[in-house]
């Protein structure tokens, strides 16, 4: 008894070839608006008068002023600052630091 094996011929599938054929149109495409295309400028117009905030670029101020004045003297600082041997301790100690 002799056994033949034969290599069936592979069809193209069409439906495949066409599902691939829009599966590359459409990525082309989101490829094309996100990184080549120009976007469409849109004008936003401003909202009320420019003529309300105007005298603020007229207004001189001096640092020395400030900084002498009574509302800046008043401020209170709640933060601990740093000492030459580091910031407050926090937690338990590291044991591998020598004391």
């Amino acid at each position: 008894m002799a056994i033949i094996v034969e290599q069936s011929e592979k069809k193209s599938n069409l439906f495949g070839i066409v599902g691939w054929l829009i599966f590359l149109a459409i990525a082309g495409a989101a490829v094309y608006y996100l990184f080549f295309a120009q976007p469409q400028l849109v004008t936003i117009p401003a909202s009320g008068t420019l003529g309300s905030i105007a005298p603020i670029a007229h207004i001189s101020l001096q640092p020395a002023a400030v900084v002498q004045g009574p509302e800046f003297s008043a401020l209170t600082s709640t933060i601990a600052l740093p000492t030459p041997q580091g910031p407050a301790p926090v937690g338990r100690t590291d044991p591998f630091v020598a004391p």
